[in-house]
């Protein structure tokens, strides 16, 4: 029997981890009609007294037996016959065992458990006791007691396989993951042929991260059936994980041959060609899913991010803004949004979609970088200066903030904290030259010739030809930013 069950995609920046496919043994342990054990299982008699007692007890053995296959069958009037052969013989094993079933099957699962443990305690070797004892344990919601039967069993017959299967049904369910690992790999051991077992095996691999050990699995359970849709999707997902996209690809191509249209295969298809770089690919997978689930806001934002990668930006902003009014909370769409807003030069749009990314996500530096440099661009410098603050907070090493942030304030005649977000760029080692020439200025204005000569030295050997030129035009104004440093040699020679 095969039962599937999905799981949750994780952010997008996550490896997936969902197991969407599992089929689990469902044990065939089910009670069938009452019928009349052999004497051959171990029923022995010994005194005199005894074979007087077990003959008429046999006498309402065989009238129980009778009603086998008639109306009466599992009634109360078969199940009190055998009540009266054991009352006469207590040791009769097959008329505890009968009644027991009998039990089992008008749902009386405590008086059949009583029942199969004295046929336990008389005969341990007794065919089927430890199946039948496990089932009604399990009936019983006593798991433990169902799995310590099996257990039991198991010690006697280590290979057979009902008995492991139905053992491995138990852990499985009951999340013993790490148990039922070494009982698939006994069953496997008896029966190397059993695919389902292999691919629960690697299920269960690939739940705890073992890897290597999960794809091995599911390749051995694809060599015994080719065609076994699950196997291929989850191998394909643990290629994932492993960042084999080219692998995991050919096999999600595999799967969605054997299941077209299947939205799960669609989408994991589209994240493999999306991270192989195979955007147009990528998109129709992701097209092709959400023409099956509309209303999926994930794959709706996956498919507007490859949209975006192929530059097909009005598609993408259209596809963005019905997945953000399917899940509002979406902070990344909001995001990208912004971005293609601002590609349109839709500022206003622009601004609304990174606020919303913000208000979902305040730690968020690239928002907040983003956000303070449109607001730089449409010259709302206090706006900018309070953005990208929040960006260097949240991230005191973010050279292009500090760069930024360094013009803005600049802007608002705030020589002091221009200064040190140039400082601080430099300081990180990503200094460009109009870092430095903006810096020789700042210094200039503020009377601080040494450092501004500096500074200017440094610009003109990056670029001497663009700097030396701006300082000649600005030396032409008659009160000028740079009078500071106007007649000192050192400043005179960078200029020739």
């Amino acid at each position: 029997m095969r039962i599937y069950k999905r799981g949750r995609q994780t952010q997008r920046k996550k490896l997936m981890t969902r197991l969407p496919y599992v089929r689990l043994f469902v044990s065939a342990l089910m009670f069938a009609s009452v019928y009349a054990a052999t004497l051959a299982q171990g029923q022995q008699v010994s005194t005199l007294k005894d074979v007087k007692a077990y003959q008429e007890a046999m006498g309402w053995f065989k009238k129980a037996e009778a009603m086998i296959g008639t109306p009466k069958e599992n009634s109360e009037e078969q199940a009190d016959l055998f009540r009266k052969a054991v009352a006469i013989y207590p040791d009769f094993v097959e008329a505890h065992y009968n009644l027991g079933l009998i039990y089992g099957a008008q749902n009386k699962q405590k008086e059949a458990a009583r029942e199969f443990e004295t046929v336990r305690g008389l005969n341990p070797g007794f065919e089927g006791i430890y199946q039948v004892l496990a089932l009604t344990y399990r009936e019983l919601g006593l798991n433990d007691d169902a799995i310590a039967a099996l257990q039991e069993g198991l010690k006697r017959q280590p290979k057979n396989l009902q008995l492991l299967r139905a053992l491995v049904y138990l852990q499985v369910h009951g999340q013993d993951d790490l148990s039922a690992i070494p009982t698939f790999q006994a069953i496997l051991g008896v029966d190397p042929k059993d695919e389902d077992a292999w691919l629960n095996l690697g299920i269960l691999y690939q739940k705890h991260n073992r890897l290597d050990e999960a794809a091995r699995s599911y390749r051995a359970a694809l060599e015994l059936n080719p065609a076994d849709f699950a196997a291929h999707h989850n191998l394909a997902l643990v290629l994932m994980r492993q960042q084999k996209a080219d692998e995991a690809a050919a096999e999600l191509e595999v799967a969605d041959r054997l299941s077209p249209g299947n939205v799960e295969v669609l989408e994991r298809l589209g994240d493999a060609y999306a991270f192989q770089e195979r955007n147009e690919k990528a998109a129709d997978a992701y097209q092709a899913a959400v023409a099956k689930a509309p209303d999926r806001a994930v794959l709706l934002s996956k498919l507007a991010f490859t949209l975006a990668k192929l530059n097909r930006v009005p598609e993408a902003i259209a596809v963005l803004e019905r997945s953000v009014k399917l899940d509002p909370s979406n902070a990344d769409a909001y995001y990208l949004l912004g971005d293609l807003y601002s590609e349109l030069e839709k500022y206003d749009q622009s601004v609304e979609a990174y606020n919303n990314s913000v208000k979902l996500d305040p730690k968020r530096k690239e928002v907040r970088y983003n956000l303070g440099t449109l607001y730089a661009e449409q010259k709302q410098y206090k706006e900018a200066r309070s953005e990208l603050t929040a960006a260097v907070d949240l991230d005191p090493n973010y050279a292009a903030a500090w760069s930024n942030l360094a013009v803005v304030c600049e802007k608002l005649e705030l020589d002091k904290e221009a200064i040190q977000a140039n400082e601080k760029v430099i300081a990180l080692g990503k200094a460009q030259s109009i870092n430095y020439f903006r810096l020789g200025i700042l210094y200039a204005k503020n009377n601080l010739p040494d450092p501004a000569v500096e500074n200017f030295a440094r610009a003109i050997q990056l670029e001497p030809a663009k700097y030396r030129q701006m300082l000649l035009e600005e030396l032409k104004n008659v009160h000028s930013i740079l009078d500071s440093v106007r007649y000192r040699d050192d400043f005179v020679r960078l200029l020739k």
